[in-house]
């Protein structure tokens, strides 16, 4: 698997030729590398999952309850937490190394091939997500939950033909490439919506859902508004878990456990339930056992995980706007009035000033330091921005140094978060796991 790795990671730092118009060959060169491998993605039904937060959770929970209810179910996820591989799923287990290191080798001639291509070279997504649809029609999947990346209209994912549609909460973000308004941003991700197709969409503020509606409507399409056909009813929650009940056009989901925490998670649990409801419409069917037993039975590490007490230490891979948002409502409710030692990195591609601006003021002291990525934002630029809300601000260049302090000034009582990048809280998490620090509840 090393020289899988290595070619995959090679498709980053690889010098690409300037090709005017650049973003509107994304698809094109996708399904030029696709028709290379025979078209794989057209032999499975598949469900995109595009939006600004929740998709990725969104498209786990399905694929838990699908999976359950007995269906074969590939789950393409991005970016991961530790390990590559983790973008692959099937049935609940990413693809192992020998299986990886094939998809590498059926797709790295064509790679190499079409370098020299009008088009130029495909890129690191685009590989991965043909090596997605590979290896999911190799294993014969049922179906295919594919979580879309930046946008939707020219996603590298949108060469599929999808039997359903799901748009989770749209909010700012990637604004120089998406758009300057929600609006803009909204109808770049409904370009996953086909004509006479199928969408469920998670509740949206006005702007995003009139564009969706739109969209829908001149298409044709089937629109199902989540906040207009469920009711979700929270009961109690842990630092680990919540149970809540669903009420809905396909009867009521009573006492449901969900083993992770927050509001906004509820609500992509309801997206969820009524995606699976109406793919049961299309030959998918789940019922209500196996959406309690899926929802219940769903691995999905840091997002809002604690994994130690006393100090408590919460991870999540929040990283723009509306996520850091949502955990910023979500560590009020289950840590209020806590001292909170922060540990904060972000990637230059993301709204740092904004992210600042809703996570820094709940901080006692904050620990900047800059997470291992192609476009790292560096410390000293977002401790400028943070020096603007926490009087107490270091830097720390060193992601292992950055926790080993926020650590030592922690009390018992207080609450170290770690977060701003998937890159910063997936070494972190994977760092304290192996050195036996403490144990994680949930393993990748």
């Amino acid at each position: 698997m090393p020289d899988a790795l290595a070619f995959i990671d090679g498709l980053l730092a690889r010098a690409r030729p300037a090709i005017a118009g650049d973003e509107r060959i994304k698809l094109r060169r996708a399904r030029a590398l696709l028709a290379r491998l025979g078209d794989p993605h057209r032999g499975i039904p598949t469900v995109l999952v595009a939006g600004t937060k929740g998709k990725g959770s969104t498209a786990a929970m399905m694929a838990s309850v699908l999976q359950t209810a007995g269906h074969r179910v590939g789950l393409y996820t991005k970016p991961h937490l530790v390990d590559y591989r983790e973008r692959f799923q099937l049935d609940g287990r990413m693809i192992d190394a020998e299986e990886l290191g094939d998809g590498v080798n059926a797709v790295g001639p064509h790679v190499e091939a079409m370098a020299s291509g009008p088009d130029g070279p495909p890129t690191y997504f685009e590989v991965s997500v043909a090596i997605a649809f590979w290896y999911f029609a190799r294993a014969r999947a049922d179906l295919a939950i594919v979580e879309v990346g930046l946008g939707g209209r020219l996603d590298a994912t949108n060469v599929a033909d999808p039997l359903m549609s799901v748009l989770t909460p749209v909010s700012f973000d990637h604004m120089d490439v998406l758009g300057a308004t929600l609006g803009a941003i909204a109808r770049e991700k409904a370009g996953i919506i086909r004509p006479r197709g199928t969408v469920v969409s998670a509740p949206q503020v006005p702007e995003a859902r009139a564009e969706i509606i739109d969209v829908c409507t001149r298409a044709g399409a089937r629109l199902v508004l989540v906040d207009e056909v469920m009711r979700i009813e929270p009961e109690r929650f842990t630092l680990y878990e919540q149970t809540f009940s669903l009420h809905g056009p396909w009867g009521s989901y009573e006492h449901l456990r969900l083993p992770l925490v927050g509001a906004h998670q509820l609500t992509n649990a309801a997206t969820a339930v009524a995606a699976v409801e109406v793919l049961a419409e299309r030959g998918f069917p789940a019922g209500k056992d196996a959406i309690r037993a899926g929802l219940a039975a769903l691995q999905w590490p840091a997002r809002v995980e604690v994994i130690h007490e006393r100090p408590y230490v919460v991870v999540d891979v929040a990283h723009n706007p509306a996520s850091i948002g949502a955990l910023r409502q979500t560590l009020e409710a289950m840590f209020p009035r806590r001292r909170i030692i922060l540990v904060l990195g972000m990637v230059a591609t993301h709204d740092h000033r904004a992210s600042t601006s809703l996570i820094a003021p709940l901080a006692d002291v904050v620990i900047v330091t800059t997470p291992q990525h192609a476009k790292p934002l560096a410390a000293a630029v977002l401790a400028e921005e943070v020096r603007r809300y926490v009087a107490r601000v270091e830097v720390v260049e060193d992601r292992r140094a950055a926790v080993d302090q926020a650590l030592a000034l922690a009390g018992d009582e207080d609450v170290v978060v770690i977060t701003g990048s998937f890159f910063l809280v997936g070494e972190v998490r994977d760092t304290l796991h192996r050195n036996g620090r403490w144990a994680t509840r949930t393993q990748v």
